[in-house]
């Protein structure tokens, strides 16, 4: 019942009517229960608790049963300075121990007497729990709300426990009257378009916002603006409490990323809204379970994974709940796991909503086999993250995003179908995507540049920053800020051609070398370059250059490495011939290294110990792993695998060194070049191999 016709709706419903018919399911199993000697928590909303009550104690006075609600309301025998919460603890005590047991208790604050703060329960508390552990077989219904959460240790006594949140969909017809109908429709009213913006909401609060509509001029269908309107305005009331909504347009405000943003349409946005516009119930109820609710987006940090997670919430109007491991988890036992309850009851309440989970994996890596209390702390987390994943009804909005720059670290649970299934990589951004993302910045921030200049930027920018990484958008948009500062403070309006890349260079801080050091770095890169030559992958070079623009790499190889799907020991002694071919290369002109080769020598000697520790490709024939269980080099066998790591690394130095012996004429007739040159591309490179 996807389109209802608005005659068909009631012509008025009441705050009980509501509550009653949309948890009848829920209110069914609470009477059963109770009926039959168990007691039942509850949780759901304090707003819905007064009709919860007047329903339940009506059906079980049905039965002939007696009940007493402890609310703590005035008693005339209570001084009127004796708190409410006193005199319900009060109440509560008097009634059990004056042999009144076979009734059933109703406790409505029992989560607000025994919540607790600062890792203790208050003496109120005490004595509750006390009274209800003294007494096993007396009958209560308890009521939870998701920001008052009862502790383990009282929620132990009830043993059937039943969760009242948001408004099945199927239920929807009946909670709204002909008159507030038709401020969204003439005639028939979608509920698809409607139940996206309530699906959170409690019966008593929807009926609370409906009633503002019901005022309202209704539906004109010569003014279509009137219900982006109303439905604008709805969406502001139930976006309420901390939630934000997001303001970040996917395709306005990120730029680049093209693949990513295709995956995002095809696997979620596009499907929501097919959904959205179809009128088939089972067409529906199919997207709706194929589409991923849990996605992580992983990648290096000032990627902008949780931009693309804001664009997703903006395209479907969703609010968006961020947090991090540090907020979520507490020094208090049990607190962790209220928090995140706390968090999921928050985003059902204002669905539809996007949870993202920055850097996910300080709180959802691996579980371990430690007994300790830090790990059993992590434990309690982890497991009740993977409930509230596995607890969402399908047709709820909700969606969770988890950002992290290591995947592998993520224990395994949260990856299975169902929950986190769909991952993408969101990497360094290509030419193209920093193109765009500078000539997004240079919109906003109005500095002027032209396409040349822009061009021009997007290639400066292929160099790796100061820290030996690919720029990201975060390093883009520092870049973007500091040129705009330079014009406000030089009174110009831009800055271009060579002005703009001596501005560049100006702010990376060069040195100038001598022309002895500019030799050795030349002859250094050559040497990288000519091993490349050696096993004919010149095609990877991009350009050589003794002017990186970096103030801890003088000079460099820019190359485009060809990914493989697996390595063979060929490819990993190459890469290592690569490295070490600078390093040699000075040895052979000069007779002695310098220390520009230090970055060098770690990337070789990473590459020569996991050829021994993991890959089985030492020199003593050994088809073995030298790893402990959790992938690291087991310390038992430092003594066996160094010796075979440095057996590696000098027989490949004697190779590299041996080529660039036989080939020193070309070494330096291509050091001449780039010092004249100061930057060889690879055609320049393979003009000067061919002479």
């Amino acid at each position: 019942m996807l389109h209802i016709k608005i005659d068909d709706l009631p012509e008025n419903v009441s705050m009980y009517q509501a509550v009653e018919y949309c948890y009848s399911n829920e209110v069914r199993f609470i009477w059963s229960r109770l009926k039959d000697g168990m007691s039942v928590l509850i949780r759901c909303e304090k707003q819905i608790i007064p009709y919860l009550q007047l329903i339940i104690k009506k059906k079980l006075t049905k039965e002939g049963k007696q009940i007493a609600i402890i609310d703590g309301r005035s008693d005339s025998s209570e001084a009127m300075q004796t708190s409410r919460i006193t005199k319900i603890v009060n109440h509560f005590r008097d009634i059990v121990y004056s042999s009144e047991t076979d009734k059933i208790f109703l406790l409505p604050y029992l989560d607000i007497i025994t919540s607790i703060a600062h890792g203790a329960l208050s003496m109120e508390g005490k004595e509750v729990m006390t009274i209800i552990h003294e007494n096993p077989f007396l009958v209560l219904a308890a009521f939870e709300d998701p920001d008052f959460p009862i502790p383990d240790l009282i929620a132990q006594a009830f043993p059937a426990k039943t969760e009242l949140v948001g408004i099945p969909r199927n239920k929807l017809h009946k909670l709204i009257t002909r008159s507030e109908a038709r401020k969204f429709a003439e005639k028939e009213l979608n509920v698809m378009e409607l139940y996206k913006y309530i699906s959170g909401l409690n019966p008593v609060k929807l009926r609370q916002i409906m009633q503002i509509f019901d005022s309202k001029a209704d539906y004109n269908a010569d003014m279509p603006e009137m219900s982006k309107e109303y439905f604008r305005e709805l969406r502001e009331y139930t976006a309420t409490g901390n939630a934000n909504l997001s303001g970040i347009c996917l395709e306005r405000d990120i730029a680049g990323y093209s693949d990513v943003k295709k995956k995002i349409r095809e696997n979620i946005l596009g499907l929501l809204e097919r959904a959205f516009k179809s009128g088939d119930v089972k067409e529906i109820e199919k997207i709706e379970g194929i589409i991923p609710k849990g996605i992580i987006f992983q990648g290096p940090p000032g990627t902008g994974k949780t931009l693309f997670a804001k664009g997703i919430a903006e395209a479907i109007n969703a609010t968006v709940h961020i947090v991090s491991g540090p907020e979520l988890k507490s020094k208090w036992v049990g607190q962790g796991e209220a928090n995140i309850r706390r968090l999921f009851a928050r985003a059902r309440s204002t669905a539809p909503s996007v949870i993202v989970f920055d850097e996910i994996d300080s709180i959802a890596s691996h579980r371990s086999g430690e007994s300790d209390g830090g790990s059993q702390a992590h434990h309690s987390m982890v497991n009740q993250l993977l409930t509230e994943l596995d607890g969402f009804r399908k047709e709820e909005l909700i969606f969770v995003v988890g950002t992290t720059n290591f995947v592998t670290s993520l224990d395994e649970a949260f990856l299975r179908p169902g929950r986190f299934e769909y991952q993408i990589e969101i990497g360094y951004p290509k030419w193209e995507d920093r193109r765009a993302i500078l000539s997004l910045y240079n919109e906003k921030l109005q500095t002027n540049l032209d396409d040349k200049d822009l061009d021009n930027l997007a290639d400066w920018t292929e160099r790796p920053t100061e820290t030996f990484t690919p720029h990201t958008g975060d390093h883009l948009n520092a870049i973007m800020r500091n040129l705009k500062r330079h014009l406000i403070n030089k009174g110009i309006e831009v800055v271009t051609g060579k002005d703009l890349i001596s501005w560049l260079n100006k702010k990376s801080k060069i040195h100038k070398l001598s022309e002895k050091e500019e030799k050795v770095v030349a002859i250094h890169e050559i040497g990288h370059a000519l091993m490349y030559h050696k096993y004919d992958r010149v095609d990877e070079i991009k350009r050589i250059t003794i002017e990186s623009g970096l103030t801890n790499a003088l000079g460099m190889v820019e190359a485009k490495r060809k990914d493989l799907n697996m390595y063979t020991q060929s490819n990993l002694r190459q890469e290592i011939s690569i490295c070490l071919g600078g390093y040699s290369a000075e040895k052979i002109v000069f007779g002695e290294y310098s220390t520009g080769a230090s970055q060098d020598l770690v990337r070789a000697t990473f590459i020569a110990e996991d050829m021994v520790k993991r890959y089985g490709m030492g020199n003593l024939g050994v088809p073995r792993s030298y790893l402990d269980e959790r992938g690291n080099a087991n310390p038992y066998f430092y003594n066996v695998i160094s010796p075979q790591v440095d057996a590696i690394l000098i027989e490949i130095l004697k190779e590299v060194t041996d080529y660039l012996t036989e080939n020193k004429g070309l070494l330096d007739r291509l050091c001449e070049n780039l010092l004249k040159e100061r930057t060889l591309d690879k055609d320049q490179f393979e003009k000067v191999l061919q002479q």
